[in-house]
């Protein structure tokens, strides 16, 4: 049986190239596109997770200076290690520093609370870590807070770095749990002449190298009397008075009889 072939049509190759064209152009955009989206979201996961790291290290922070009974670092000077000095002697002292590319969180002196744990994870690298306290008028402590992290990929396009400056204040009552003491000899103040403490209480010997006074403001008007009272001084029996050293090295006890009469008695010198 012949069949004819003769009026039966196909592609021609000017058709077909046509045909390749278009596909291999809509093929090129179309990866363009796939890659463009891939792109950003990869880049958006970067972004999400230092930004979600960098949150938790300032929120972790911020919680433990809060409960802190001291800021332990100097005022003014940067430092890559935060001390902090707390009411509970399983936690006292908490540090907050960087090593290598990572921040880690160490609380108590004794094992296993002094082990160091890592406060973020491998997929970001620490760049920077920084705090500088400072003193405001009043007893409030703050720190500022410089933090750089990298999201840690080796695909370029993944790579993506973010920095952050805060401040974070200790706003809470100071209970100290070591010794207060001042960064310069005899330069800082306690309290204001318009701004003072109420009540203070000392179980052992307190020492002024200068002028005391009693009832009155400084500055003194005398600064070789030691002993300045706008009020009464009072002693607690007739045991108890002023002593006075005489030029010849004798000590003698200021008291008084029940007729009213000043009366001495030689005492052991203080």
């Amino acid at each position: 049986m012949f069949m004819n072939f003769r009026n039966k049509k196909g592609y021609s190759l000017i058709e077909l190239l046509v045909y390749v064209a278009i596909f291999a152009v809509s093929a090129v955009f179309l990866t363009a596109i796939l890659l463009t989206i891939t792109r950003i979201q990869t880049r958006q996961n970067s972004v999400n997770e230092v930004n979600q790291q960098m949150s938790f290290v300032a929120n972790t922070i911020q919680q433990l200076v809060q409960q802190a009974s001291l800021i332990d670092i100097t005022a003014g000077a940067a430092t890559t290690t935060l001390s902090l000095r707390m009411t509970s002697s399983t936690l006292d002292p908490t540090l907050i520093y960087a090593s290598g590319t990572a921040i880690y969180l160490s609380e108590g002196s004794v094992i296993p609370s002094s082990t160091p744990a890592a406060i973020t994870n491998s997929n970001v690298t620490v760049d920077n870590f920084t705090v500088t306290k400072y003193e405001n008028l009043g007893g409030f402590s703050l720190i500022q807070l410089g933090l750089t992290m990298t999201y840690n990929s080796p695909t370029p396009s993944a790579q993506l770095t973010r920095s952050l400056q805060t401040s974070i204040a200790r706003v809470s009552a100071a209970q100290f749990d070591s010794s207060v003491y001042p960064a310069t000899n005899g330069a800082l103040d306690l309290g204001l002449s318009n701004n003072q403490w109420r009540y203070g209480y000392f179980s052992s010997d307190v020492t002024i190298n200068g002028v005391l006074g009693l009832g009155v403001n400084p500055p003194f008007s005398n600064a070789s009397t030691t002993l300045k009272s706008n009020g009464n001084i009072g002693f607690s029996n007739s045991s108890y008075g002023v002593i006075l050293n005489s030029p010849g090295g004798t000590c003698f006890r200021l008291g008084i009889s029940n007729a009213g009469i000043i009366t001495t008695s030689t005492v052991t010198c203080p």
